[in-house]
């Protein structure tokens, strides 16, 4: 007497499972089985003893055997959102069995009915057996509770209708709780009796049916003819619930695609849209599975994505062999797929993971290609239609547009990401930038944590660049800029909370959120020694230097600007005092006030020749006789007075005009050798030039058009190269250096003795002369035995067949000894202190020549 509730669950309602529920033979199931049987014999031999054992087999009899049987078939299917309720018939034969057949002919239709319907689905034996056991149990405590509560009372009467309900109420719950009980123990799962969903469904399945069979027996009992009144209201019923259900579908299906276009607009991300476009399709389509098969560029291979309640979105790859195997692998080819539950028994035999039934569509959008598709309705008794291909395919083609969307939204959304980070980090090294930078401090000047901000220039970078190229400069500040980074911020562990920036060109700053003056310095130290360790590069090792200045943060700090300036001002401090690191002292300010004026005036300078040549002449050591003479630049400033020449080379090369001053100064001093010359004083005359413009290939040529241009022999220009010079980029410099000996034109080496690398290159060198170093000089003058250096550069010289030069004498005791370790000019201010070049000639006239004893 069971109804839609037992029903269902009996016939393995689908409950998120992937298959029909499995009856596993155990100990728990033969168990319930052997107690059904148990209770069930009891119950029937109190119907024989009560009732007799009489069946009483007639044409009555026979038809509510067919009507037992057929009502176990007939069911009506009520969808849900989720699923759909199941009303079967087989209260009403129940009831007119209660009342119209014998209690043993009863029970005997009903057993036989029932299984003949159990065995259509070939179930296991131990199934078969449980289900035969609940049928006597339900049948014969159904007769012996309806004539218990009939009495003597009719059937069609009051009486027997209380009777029937109580009977068809009482055996329905008992029916429900002893699957419930069957399904616990035969698939191991937890499942308890829901109560709440037996009332809304089955006890109102109960009602109906048991209230139709008390109107058929009333009608059989009072009026026989009026049931072909009742069969033709009952088909003009059912009739017009089917077009009901047809009405109700189609709007249904409308609410559907409302609901899915709603649900999957709102989301933004594009795992959110994909997420949201699978739950709703599985929710809307009542389907257990709902997946989104993304094909790759040859449809081989893609990725399978699913929506899961717990987890969100998950994803699995999916492999070719899979592909062609699966179910819907005709969808990827741009043809729909429905497979309804009927042909499941195929499909099993080819692909045992095969869903129940399922819906495959294409989707294709510009940027996807791959399958939407739905598997497993939730409710087993109801398979998917035409009506839901359709819908799907509307579904699966407004998923098509959200997933684009979202894809380009998704796509504007990485762009500008990746256009933020852009415009707050270096492109060449990664670093943030001065805008981020900026940022950074100020946020720690709002947090009051103090602190320091350094500043960091790397030394002679512009020579990296011009002797090795920009690829290597690029290359050197992409190393320095990691060498940063992983001294203050990865190495740091927990305390990373500093920040370094690349403000443009060489220079690097770096914040140190809550140090001290002391420690800032510190740190910087050791940032010094990490990013001036050797660099392998062109097949080279380069060791660079560099500068950095720390500038504390105070109290009353305004802006990040206020301490670049700060942090500026000290680094240009450890430049100027070579200690590699300084920190900020306010008095230092003058000092950058000083150089950005002279830094803005020096190009109008050069232009307008503001700048004067000054000249200190050279004298034959052992004769006397002036030689010639080296150029020295000077610059009178309005402001600042004198301004030192390694301070104005200095700024020249931080502003970029460094060889449009060594060519004026060049242009200078031939211009007035050459009035020396008319003047009847035919004079060398030696100019200091720099690192960078020895590494210049166009130098030798200006250097032609100068001697041209003042009618200057080569032979009489001598330039001024150092130690240092030569070694920043020593196959460069000895192909201009040979060129300019090719012109003619003379090459001392100055200070010589003070570098340590340029001996391996001297004799390779096209020099004519070697200027010694007036430090090992001013020695000779404190003690005559201190000379080895001197002797050593001298026979060096000498073997190499070069002339030496003695700069810094300032006694006669330095010229003779100078002279008595052969030493062939003498440069100094015991000769003669720097003139102004004008000035030249007439000392040259009135200079008496003092030989030295010989």
């Amino acid at each position: 007497m069971s109804g839609s509730a037992v029903d269902e669950t009996r016939r393995g309602r689908r409950a998120r499972q992937p298959s029909p529920p499995r009856w596993h033979v155990g100990g728990g199931a033969t168990v319930l089985t052997a107690a059904l049987f148990v209770v069930a014999l009891p119950l029937l031999a109190a119907i024989v003893v009560l009732f007799g054992p009489g069946v009483g087999i007639d044409a009555e009899w026979l038809v509510l055997l067919v009507l037992f049987a057929a009502g176990d078939r007939v069911v009506a299917h009520l969808p849900t959102s989720r699923g759909a309720h199941t009303f079967t018939l087989r209260e009403i034969p129940a009831v007119l069995g209660l009342a119209l057949l014998e209690p043993a002919g009863y029970v005997v239709a009903y057993v036989l009915g029932a299984a003949a319907t159990a065995l259509l689905t070939r179930p296991p034996g131990s199934k078969l057996a449980f289900n035969i056991g609940l049928f006597l149990v339900e049948a014969s405590a159904g007769v012996l509770l309806y004539h218990l509560l009939l009495g003597s009372g009719v059937p069609s009467e009051p009486r027997g209708w209380l009777a029937a309900i109580v009977t068809v109420v009482v055996t329905d719950l008992v029916s429900a709780m002893a699957v419930t009980a069957a399904i616990r123990v035969s698939e191991s799962r937890a499942t308890t009796f829901r109560w709440q969903k037996w009332v809304k469904t089955g006890l109102l399945a109960v009602l109906i049916n048991t209230s139709v069979a008390i109107l058929v027996l009333v009608l059989l009992d009072v009026r026989p003819m009026a049931l072909l009144v009742l069969a033709f209201t009952t088909a003009v019923v059912l009739y017009g619930y089917r077009q009901y259900i047809v009405l109700v579908d189609g709007y249904a299906r409308l609410q559907t695609l409302y609901r899915f276009v709603g649900s999957t607009g709102r989301a933004a991300e594009l795992d959110d849209v994909m997420g949201s476009v699978l739950a709703e399709a599985g929710r809307l389509l009542r389907a257990e599975r709902a997946e989104l098969v993304m094909l790759g560029q040859d449809g081989a291979a893609g990725t399978i994505f699913r929506s899961c309640p717990r987890d969100g979105l998950s994803s699995s790859p999916l492999r070719e062999a899979e592909l062609a195997s699966a179910w819907w692998a005709t969808a990827a080819t741009g043809t729909s797929v429905l497979m309804p539950s009927d042909a499941r028994d195929a499909r099993e035999a080819r692909d045992a993971d095969a869903p129940r039934d399922g819906i495959a569509v294409p989707l294709e959008t510009e940027g996807y290609r791959g399958v939407f598709l739905v598997a497993d309705r939730t409710f087993e008794k109801e398979t998917f239609r035409v009506q839901d291909l359709q819908l799907f395919e509307t579904l699966s083609a407004h998923a098509a547009v959200t997933l684009e969307k979202a894809r380009l939204v998704d796509r504007l959304r990485r762009v500008a990401a990746e256009r933020e980070h852009d415009a707050l980090h270096d492109a060449l090294t990664g670093l943030p930038n001065r805008r981020a930078f900026n940022e950074a401090v100020a946020r720690t000047l709002s947090a009051g944590t103090g602190g320091a901000v350094l500043l960091m220039d790397l030394d002679d970078f512009k020579d990296v660049n011009d002797t090795l190229g920009h690829r290597a400069g690029d290359e050197l500040l992409q190393v320095t800029g990691r060498r940063l980074r992983t001294m203050v911020v990865e190495d740091r562990g927990a305390q990373a909370s500093g920040t370094v920036a690349r403000l443009g060109g060489d220079e690097f700053a770096v914040l140190l959120p809550g140090v001290g003056p002391d420690e800032a310095v510190g740190r910087a130290r050791e940032l010094l020694e990490s990013v001036t360790a050797p660099v392998p590069m062109q097949d080279i090792t380069l060791t660079t230097t560099a500068s950095i200045g720390v500038a504390p943060i105070p109290l009353d700090a305004r802006d990040s600007d206020e301490l670049l300036v700060h942090a500026d001002v000290a680094m240009y401090a450890a430049k100027a005092a070579g200690t590699g690191v300084a920190p900020y002292v306010p008095e230092d300010t003058d000092a950058v006030h000083r150089r950005l004026a002279l830094a803005g005036e020096l190009p109008s300078a050069i232009e307008q020749r503001a700048f004067e040549v000054w000249c200190q002449p050279q004298v034959d050591a052992r004769s006397g006789a002036v030689t010639g003479v080296e150029a020295l630049l000077r610059w009178w400033h309005p402001s600042y007075g004198w301004v030192p020449p390694t301070e104005v080379v200095a700024i020249a090369e931080r502003t970029g005009v460094l060889g449009r001053l060594t060519l004026a100064v060049l242009g200078e001093s031939l211009r007035l050798r050459s009035e020396w010359a008319r003047a009847g004083h035919e004079l060398d005359i030696s100019v200091n030039v720099t690192a960078r413009d020895i590494s210049d290939l166009s130098l030798p040529g200006s250097v032609g058009a100068l001697l041209a241009a003042t009618g200057t022999p080569p032979s009489a220009l001598v330039l001024e190269i150092t130690e240092s010079g030569v070694m920043s980029d020593p196959e460069r410099s000895m192909e201009v250096l040979a060129a300019l000996h090719r012109l003619g034109v003379g090459v001392s080496v100055d200070d010589f003795g003070t570098g340590h690398s340029s001996l391996a290159y001297l004799e390779r060198l096209p020099v004519n002369e070697v200027k010694i170093d007036q430090s090992f000089v001013k020695r000779l003058e404190v003690e005559a035995t201190d000379s080895t250096v001197v002797r050593s550069i001298v026979l060096l010289a000498h073997d190499l067949r070069m002339r030496v030069v003695a700069e810094g004498v300032e006694s006669d005791v330095a010229r003779q000894r100078v002279q008595a370790l052969g030493c062939e000019l003498v440069q100094g201010f015991v000769i003669a202190r720097p003139m102004p070049g004008d000035q030249v000639p007439g000392w040259v006239s009135g200079h008496p020549v003092d030989p030295l004893p010989g």
